[in-house]
């Protein structure tokens, strides 16, 4: 009973010491400062970017298609090889972000970095 009533003692007197008026305008500033942060962060360039990046829709699908027998008939017809310098870099730049994507996408899909896990028979 004692060691309760020790340990209760010890308790309230921590209560005690506790400014609630202290503790209330710290948790005023800190609220203030992640709310600042918040907000810097959802103005930032990534998130408006990622705003952009939407699901695409059925009414997207022809305009795709489109786009992608444009980009066989440049190759076909060697028009590819005028383009500027810079849309070049942009393209092979987009290329290798969707195959980067497409190899974390398979290493996520086997659960290994290296190989599919085989048990010996």
């Amino acid at each position: 009973i004692n060691a309760e009533y020790g340990y209760f003692q010890t308790f309230q007197h921590y209560f005690k010491r506790i400014n609630l008026s202290a503790m209330a305008a710290q948790m005023k500033n800190i609220v203030g400062v992640v709310q600042g942060t918040l907000v810097t962060a959802l103005r930032s360039p990534t998130t408006q970017a990622l705003k952009a990046e939407v699901v695409p829709r059925l009414s997207d699908v022809p305009s795709a298609i489109a786009s992608i027998a444009k980009g066989y008939e440049s190759i076909a017809t060697k028009r590819f090889l005028a383009l500027p310098v810079r849309q070049v870099a942009r393209n092979a730049v987009t290329s290798l972000e969707v195959l980067c994507w497409f190899f974390v996408g398979e290493i996520i899909g086997r659960r290994s970095l290296i190989g599919y896990k085989v048990r010996p028979n």
